[in-house]
């Protein structure tokens, strides 16, 4: 039997964190949800999570923040960034910090999905 790694998606409104939860299970993926990136960095799942989706802009640390916080730790996972307010700069920034891909909200399923395969494979 596979075992499909731990999606860690977080995002501070609880809808997106439902509808992708949804969607990950729909797909056969194992999602683990988080409101806020503190409670990611905090929690004690690190060994189990292949990939983290998160929002860009969040109450205390943004995406990227949490990415550059991942980084410092040494924690290798491969990072996904979305929002609903996308930007050449934050785009930029995002991917400099490591991110794997920029995605804007509302997300496509489709290119969700895909990124998440291309970040576990």
């Amino acid at each position: 039997m596979i075992i499909m790694p731990v999606i860690a998606v977080v995002d501070d409104d609880a809808g997106v964190r439902g509808s992708i939860d949804s969607l990950l299970r729909s797909a056969g993926m194992a999602p683990l949800v988080f409101s806020r990136g503190e409670d990611l960095l905090t929690s004690d799942v690190w060994a189990t999570i292949g990939c983290v989706l998160t929002d860009l802009h969040m109450p205390g640390i943004s995406g990227i923040e949490l990415q550059q916080e991942m980084t410092k730790r040494g924690w290798q996972c491969p990072v996904i960034v979305m929002t609903a307010f996308p930007t050449s700069a934050s785009r930029d920034r995002a991917l400099a910090a490591g991110a794997i891909a920029f995605l804007t909200k509302p997300v496509d399923p489709d290119c969700l999905l895909n990124a998440i395969g291309k970040a576990i494979a």
